[in-house]
């Protein structure tokens, strides 16, 4: 099995034609095959995989049964560099979704079935105070170098500096690959900057918005869903998710 692919993610009674052109541009442009993992019963993937390869130039592999119990033990067996979600009309467990991927350490991307041409054209990245964001400047920058996107650096509006020493830190690796970018300051705080960011993609011409997951789980997002959730079951883009890595950084305020 090839290493170092981008995965999509199936479900029965859908064939996820978005996640397929989103994962074959990135594939592309990043020189990487495609593999389909299951996450559902009753799948055939070995046909699924075919059914691809008719769609697409890029090599399609496949994963063997479900894997929704062992999911990111198995991608991060076969080395993922990321995987794809689609949301569609039938399939709309976001909370499924986000609980499998919680141990991730590769970015896990959701798109909807109805979504526009999936476009990596500006791609918007809004920053908090929290010291992880500087981890969505390492995906920013890949996607500036490998497809050419624009940066929009979304500044949470926050009384302290921690928010713009994250921006700087990014722009700074932005800087050392010569990329273009821009920075402007939300409106809203650190809490609720992403939300912002999300709903006003269309206005800011976002193509892609690139969020990080919630560090743990309180009663409220128990309750009522974590916040990523909330973010995308709102979009109307392509919502890229990285998880925050305790073994990168301290995770303290």
């Amino acid at each position: 099995m090839p290493i170092d692919q981008i995965f999509i993610a199936l479900t029965k009674n859908n064939f996820p034609r978005k996640a397929l052109e989103y994962a074959e541009k990135a594939a592309k442009s990043f020189n990487k095959e495609i593999c389909l993992i299951s996450i559902d019963d009753n799948l055939d993937v070995a046909e699924q995989a075919a059914a691809f390869q008719t769609e697409t130039s890029v090599k399609i592999n496949f994963v063997e049964g479900n894997r929704a119990k062992t999911f990111a033990e198995t991608l991060e067996e076969h080395e993922a560099s990321m995987v794809v979600f689609e949301l569609s009309k039938q399939n709309r467990n976001i909370a499924f979704l986000l609980k499998i991927s919680r141990e991730l350490r590769i970015p896990y991307i959701f798109v909807k079935e109805d979504f526009a041409e999936i476009s990596f054209q500006k791609v918007l990245v809004p920053v908090t105070f929290l010291v992880e964001e500087r981890e969505k400047g390492r995906f920013a920058s890949g996607l500036g170098r490998f497809l050419q996107s624009e940066i929009l650096l979304l500044t949470a509006n926050d009384y302290g500096s921690k928010a713009q020493s994250n921006t700087n830190a990014i722009k700074t690796l932005l800087d050392k690959f010569s990329l273009k970018y821009e920075v402007a300051k939300a409106q809203k705080d650190s809490y609720k900057a992403e939300m912002e960011a999300v709903q006003n993609a269309a206005n800011y011409g976002a193509t892609l918005a690139i969020i990080t997951a919630s560090r743990e789980y309180g009663l409220d997002d128990i309750i009522f869903g974590a916040k990523e959730q909330h973010i995308v079951k709102r979009a109307e883009i392509p919502i890229m998710l990285l998880n925050p890595r305790a073994d990168l950084y301290v995770l303290c305020d």
